[in-house]
């Protein structure tokens, strides 16, 4: 049982904890961990708190006083397991074959920048049956630990890549717009190459896609991102489903 706030272990998951380093995410709670692990996700490090149990295989597995375990994790009430986890990125490629593949639209977050929502957006595409997102240039990183968690570890679900509007360059789609585009029900968002959801501030960066507005009562301006995701895709599963 390690008991030392110096101890490098627990060194590694303090600063995993507020800052992803290459490769390696962090992760918390056992749902998370579980998610992860029945993706196929390698866990290098599983740390236990003192008096819990959790089975799942990893390289190193250690036992943190409650105090420790108290002192390493982000929530404000921890639920007895921490991991750190493998990660290997996709390439743009290999997310836009996946969509492909699966015959469902890529997903692209455009600037999103709360990882709270981009988990809830993540959360979403893997629960309505999306195969791959991408991340453009702004978008809060989706293997950050806040992310990671409001995703219940279901981000590791999907093809995740980093991309840029080159490499999207020959995916038609269409943008979500809180305004002037094409209603949900008339849009033909399921045949789309591409969904595209932008920043709840600024918009989408680009100017020239093809949007979709999701219709909502008098009086609302619109719903956020991570709303207007969930509706998005859950359409988009419903249409495949008749």
């Amino acid at each position: 049982m390690i008991s030392s706030p110096d101890n490098e272990l627990v060194r590694r998951l303090r600063r995993l904890a507020s800052r992803r380093e290459p490769g390696f995410a962090f992760l918390e709670g056992p749902r998370v961990v579980a998610e992860a692990a029945a993706a196929g996700v390698d866990l290098e490090l599983l740390a236990v708190r003192e008096g819990d149990d959790f089975a799942a295989e990893a390289k190193h597995r250690v036992t943190l006083t409650r105090g420790l375990f108290r002192d390493v994790t982000q929530t404000v009430t921890p639920q007895g397991v921490v991991a750190i986890a493998r990660v290997t990125p996709s390439t743009a490629g290999e997310a836009i074959g996946a969509a492909r593949r699966a015959r469902w639209p890529l997903v692209v977050l455009d600037r999103v920048q709360d990882p709270a929502n981009v988990g809830a957006i993540c959360r979403s595409a893997a629960a309505a049956g999306a195969a791959a997102l991408v991340v453009l240039e702004g978008t809060a990183d989706p293997f950050g630990a806040k992310a990671v968690r409001a995703s219940a570890g279901n981000v590791f679900r999907l093809v995740v890549s980093e991309a840029g509007w080159d490499d999207l360059a020959l995916l038609d789609g269409y943008g979500a717009a809180a305004t002037g585009g094409t209603p949900l029900a008339k849009a033909a968002i399921e045949n789309a190459g591409m969904i595209v959801l932008g920043s709840e501030a600024h918009g989408l960066s680009r100017s020239d896609l093809r949007t979709v507005t999701i219709p909502v009562n008098d009086g609302v301006e619109s719903l956020n991102v991570a709303a207007a995701a969930a509706v998005i895709l859950f359409e988009i599963r419903r249409r495949k489903a008749a």
